[in-house]
């Protein structure tokens, strides 16, 4: 799209969608802007929910990423507290749940996703989800010294609340079905030492488990009964197994649905039809894949480059895949999708268990991947090694297996 008087509706008001808005008008583009949102609130910053905003060190109220001046004084238009029902890609017709339907010229698809639920522990009262601004205020109510948490899922939301919950004085018990949690995604050292810092906090590692039954008292969860035979008593429970993309809206779309909407690599979906934030599922020419990239820093790179394009860039949509956890007096940092057998080397630091090290991937020799703690500007230096890295592949057209 380079028709800069074009109307662009973007379904999704979260971090992505209202970040595509905003970069549409710093890009240029002079037509009107739809935001749409199925939240009554203006987008906010989802990782904090899991650390500050449940410790008690961050306030809802400030970890907003846009105010309604500023959407006003950009010209965007937003409507809040309004759920897409359908999309019909020939018509440029985006259908409301209110039956109200708008035209567009050009729509961006940035829907998100929702927490994975598991239907023994569906609609209980003391069990929990974290996604919503609404999740994360009820879940810190709960937070109460002394009470015994049970956290289902050892990824990274799981294992944040988990840090969180220990500061503020709570029995903590993750269960997870895989033996060595984010082994894949932050190396096996790197895994394995995040493993023994909870433990040395405290928290009861349940690993190689599942949750196969709950013994309720009424209609809240009394204990969690496990694959192995125990029962472990709580008194709230947060399911962090993962999320599924929103997609339903879209399933007499005829767009191709698959781990989200799939897009190509400049983040279209079909004519005048794209997608951003963690609804996308892009092929990324890197990899040679589809990718569906759940973090933080996609949902800002995705839309200030999908604004370009939307106003005449040509360039694909290749980011180094990065995320970040912070765990008690820990942050970490990935960039790039390390796999078993590549080969790890310990730099500025020799072990997880200093304070500062950056653990190198490579795969055949070649830089594919690194994780680091506290390595600051060596950090930055690795990026740009691993950014040239991509940059030769992008020029040469050869696909890294991820």
């Amino acid at each position: 799209m380079t028709d800069t008087h074009a109307h662009v509706v973007v379904v999704g008001a979260a971090a992505a969608g209202t970040a595509t808005a905003l970069n549409l008008r710093r890009a240029g583009h002079a037509g009107p802007i739809t935001l749409v949102g199925d939240e009554p609130v203006l987008a906010y910053d989802r990782p904090p929910l899991s650390k500050g905003v449940l410790l008690g060190t961050q306030a809802i109220g400030e970890i907003g990423l846009a105010t309604a001046e500023q959407l006003a004084e950009n010209g965007i238009t937003v409507l809040l507290g309004a759920r897409a029902t359908g999309l019909d890609p020939v018509g440029h017709r985006v259908l409301l749940d209110g039956g109200e339907e708008l035209a567009y010229d050009t729509v961006v698809i940035a829907t998100g996703a929702s927490p994975r639920r598991l239907p023994a522990l569906d609609g209980l009262d003391n069990v929990h989800a974290i996604r919503t601004d609404r999740d994360a205020t009820r879940l810190a109510g709960a937070l109460r010294p002394g009470r015994r948490l049970g956290v289902v899922g050892g990824g990274l939301i799981g294992l944040e609340v988990a840090a969180s919950a220990r500061k503020r004085g709570l029995e903590v018990t993750v269960v997870e079905p895989a033996e060595l949690p984010l082994a894949e995604r932050l190396t096996v050292p790197v895994s394995s030492w995040l493993m023994d810092l909870h433990r040395g906090h405290g928290v009861d590692l349940r690993l190689g488990r599942t949750v196969a039954d709950t013994v309720t008292a009424g209609s809240s969860v009394a204990a969690l009964a496990l694959s192995d035979g125990a029962e472990i008593p709580v008194d709230e429970v947060l399911v962090a197994v993962g999320a599924t993309p929103n997609t339903g809206w879209l399933e007499s779309s005829g767009l191709e649905l698959g781990n989200g909407v799939r897009c190509d690599e400049h983040q279209r979906a079909a004519e005048d039809v794209y997608v951003v934030g963690d609804v996308a599922e892009g092929y990324h020419p890197v990899y040679g894949r589809h990718l569906r990239m759940e973090t933080r820093t996609n949902a800002t790179e995705g839309p200030f480059h999908l604004a370009r394009t939307l106003t005449g860039g040509a360039a694909p949509y290749a980011p180094v895949p990065f995320f970040w956890t912070d765990q008690y007096d820990a942050k970490v940092q990935a960039f790039g999708i390390a796999r078993p057998g590549d080969e790890i080397e310990f730099v500025d630091g020799g072990s997880p268990e200093d304070e500062r090290w950056i653990a190198v991937c490579r795969r055949e020799g070649r830089l594919v991947a690194f994780v680091g703690r506290g390595a600051g500007k060596p950090l930055l230096t690795w990026r740009r090694a691993l950014q040239n890295e991509f940059e030769m592949d992008l020029n040469k057209e050869v696909a890294v297996t991820p």
